[in-house]
């Protein structure tokens, strides 16, 4: 016999664990039952054994390794191709087991006499896509449908010094996509790694009829109505990017909201971009520490006419893996590009990254790049621009490890890149470029040339580059500019007038403190610096940076309807400033009041309409009112309603103005509530989510985007579970 089977008999098992701040993903727990015997192989797949399969598929030895006898660094793709040649060899029924039936087995695996099934250097692909679990009894689950990352089970993927055994728990979950292995003929290590696999041979798996959520692809429109902002009236505007919680919020307070547990305090690093339909896309990571193997990247939208970006949640989670660094990218033909890094998991890529090209409705599976050269000092840590230039290149920054520096990695495919033979004078340089096709750099932290920013053109596709001081000033960690094109053709700069420890120019002007834009009319040659309105403190020490206020990492992008968008991090909250250009050309720097900049000014709308999308099939998908504002932006004013390609309501809610009003509901496509927002006046949102039956989970009261007043969260028999008091966006007092 090719495999040694052993046989698990049917049965029962409280699934899931770890704790809400340190291993949310495996709760939680919930009883699973399975139905039937099964045989699963006594080890993982022999190296000899997958050998055989790849000589008589592909005529070829596996560009995979042999780990103590053991096929390791095959993908997920590569594992289910084997079990169907196995299949074919014997006559038998093989696959990869559920993650069910692999915890399951290693709960017992001494009674049921299974080996390796928590081996410290060896982890195992399973059936299913990955997906948070659900609290719910379940029989024989096998995942949803679809998904973005395949499981990993038996232990971390990250670099295995950095973590003790809590990893190697048998509820412990990890993930990667499917296609995630190393490419024959690149000389670098890119893509090796510890996963191989073991068979079960049984009935076949079914998956659940469901699709792993995305939150950044619910409620998309494929449709921007015409808006023109007024050039000549200056206009300006600050919002809070996240409600607190989830941001700078303590696990307690996210549980008493209800919000996704794998969501942290620490929310940094964003990505920004603007879909062709006119939202605003965010990825940021979200952290307790930053180079955690539980970091995930969290993503939120504002939507086309909405005054307030929706509630974040988890997006881009490869589970086991530091997700770190977001990048995205809009490129000319309307296709969105999300880039990240993976710098803390062995033999990582410099990036990976997926696309959409329906404004983010749906994603591709991850990309991941081919070189043919060898490529040093690699640190998987894209940074904040892209540039697809004159001459057909794509340049993705990223860092450089060990030194204060950054790579253009480039590609005229997006499949196979080249390395530059150079590097930037800065960590987090922020790159565009030039109207005569050279590529100009600035940034970024920890890098100076007698206290000013260091900036670096480039005239040979990155492979040398000419140093020189820009007029900015220098920043340390916690800091990284941004630098961007606008449709005037001007240069657009954001930053920090200071360090994080205070510390600015020689001759800086005693004004110059807190934060600024900078426009170029001459490609850089000379700026015009401007302080920027509505910025805030650092999020932690805001006696640091003197006391004044940053940007920490910022990201700029500007929406077809002319305006300019800044997202901040490292404060408390994370900002979303907007301006538009006579704002920026404007010879004014009194700044208005917070509560002024927050304040969404149109008081008369005209030319409002119904809206209507459909499926393919016909089928409506959204309806929607909005007019344009005397500014000329356009801005939802009357009633929404979204729709599953089913026909059953998913979304309903009003707007005035574009700010939500009365109440606005999420439901399942069974009907059942999922969460609720209640506006009342003052600024006063009470959010609530529900259990499947329509029964109240929690309820809290928000104040300005700011958790204020009781939160209450109740059992699924409607018994008060506990009850706490925020002060602030803090717990000040626990029931």
């Amino acid at each position: 016999m090719f495999v040694e089977m052993v046989k698990v008999p049917a049965g029962s098992f409280k699934m899931g664990g770890g704790d809400l701040k340190n291993r949310p993903d495996a709760l939680p727990t919930h009883h699973v039952t399975i139905s039937r015997d099964f045989l699963i192989a006594k080890e993982p797949v022999k190296y000899e054994l997958f050998a055989q399969f790849y000589r008589e598929e592909y005529g070829e030895e596996p560009d995979a390794e042999n780990y103590l006898g053991f096929v390791i660094g095959a993908s997920w793709y590569e594992a289910e191709l084997f079990c169907a040649w196995l299949s074919a060899k014997t006559g038998l029924a093989y696959r990869l087991p559920t993650e069910a039936e692999w915890e399951y087995c290693a709960r017992n695996s001494r009674k049921f006499g299974i080996d390796r099934m928590c081996d410290l250097n060896l982890r195992e692909w399973c059936f299913d896509w990955y997906d948070q679990y659900s609290a719910d009894a379940q029989t024989d689950p096998a995942g949803p449908d679809s998904g973005m990352f395949k499981v990993v089970r038996g232990g971390f993927l990250d670099n295995p010094s950095r973590f003790n055994a809590y990893y190697l728990e048998v509820w412990a979950r990890a993930s990667l996509p499917p296609n995630y292995r190393h490419f024959p003929g690149d000389p670098n290590d890119f893509g090796r790694h510890n996963v191989g696999f073991r068979v079960v041979q049984g009935e076949p798996a079914k998956t659940n009829g469901k699709c792993a959520v995305i939150p950044l692809s619910l409620h998309v429109r494929q449709n921007r109505p015409p808006a023109k902002i007024t050039s000549e009236k200056p206009y300006f505007r600050k919002r809070y990017l996240f409600p607190i919680p989830p941001d700078t919020a303590s696990p307690e307070a996210i549980q008493a909201f209800g919000l996704n547990p794998l969501l942290r305090h620490h929310n940094h690093s964003p990505a920004l971009e603007v879909a062709p339909n006119g939202d605003l896309i965010v990825s940021i990571y979200s952290s307790y520490h930053e180079y955690d193997p539980e970091v995930g990247l969290m993503g939120a939208r504002l939507r086309y006419g909405a005054d307030e970006w929706e509630m974040p949640d988890i997006w881009c989670n490869a589970v086991g893996v530091n997700d770190h660094a977001p990048l995205l990218f809009t490129d000319r033909d309307g296709t969105i590009f999300h880039f990240w890094g993976w710098p803390q998991l062995d033999n990582s890529f410099p990036f990976q990254f997926i696309y959409s090209k329906d404004n983010g409705a749906t994603w591709s599976e991850v990309q991941f790049p081919k070189f043919s050269e060898k490529a040093e000092q690699v640190i998987s840590q894209p940074v904040n621009t892209v540039v697809h230039a004159q001459d057909g290149y794509y340049y993705v920054p990223c860092d450089v490890r060990g030194e204060s520096t950054s790579i253009l990695w480039r590609s005229q495919d997006l499949i196979n890149w080249e390395v530059p033979k150079g590097k930037t004078a800065g960590r987090h340089s922020t790159v565009v470029e030039l109207k005569d096709g050279r590529l100009l750099a600035v940034g970024g932290k920890n890098t100076n040339i007698d206290g000013f920013m260091p900036q670096t053109i480039s005239r040979d596709r990155g492979d040398t580059w000419e140093v020189n001081r820009t007029p900015f000033p220098a920043m340390a960690s916690g800091q990284r500019p941004c630098v961007i094109r606008l449709q005037s053709g001007r240069l657009l700069y954001c930053g920090d007038f200071q360090t994080k420890l205070g510390k600015r120019p020689p001759g800086a002007a005693d004004d110059q403190w807190g934060s600024f834009v900078a426009y170029s009319e001459d490609e850089g040659d000379t700026w015009v610096v401007k302080k920027l309105w509505g910025t805030q403190h650092k999020k932690q020490n805001p006696t640091q940076l003197g006391g004044s206020h940053t940007l920490g990492y910022s990201v700029c992008r500007q929406s077809p309807d002319g305006l300019i968008h800044i997202i901040t991090s490292n404060n408390r909250p994370c900002l979303h400033l907007c301006f538009n250009e006579a704002w920026l050309l404007a010879d004014t720097d009194q700044c208005p009041d917070d509560q002024e900049l927050m304040l969404e000014t149109a008081a008369e709308i005209s030319n409002v309409k119904t809206y209507t999308e459909k499926y393919p099939d016909g089928r409506i998908k959204c309806t929607y009112d909005g007019g344009t504002a005397a500014d000329g932006r356009f801005l939802l004013h009357g009633e929404e309603k979204w729709y599953y390609s089913c026909g059953a309501l998913m979304t309903e809610c009003s707007y005035q103005f574009g700010k939500r009003i009365g109440t606005c509901t999420h439901y399942s496509p069974e009907g059942d509530k999922i969460w609720e927002w209640e506006y009342r006046e003052g600024g006063v949102a009470l959010y609530k989510t529900y259990y499947g039956n329509n029964q109240l989970k929690t309820i809290g009261s928000y104040q300005n985007r700011i958790a204020h007043g009781w939160a209450e969260r109740y059992a699924p028999d409607g018994k008060q579970e506990s009850r706490v008091l925020f002060e602030n966006g803090v717990i000040i007092k626990a029931e």
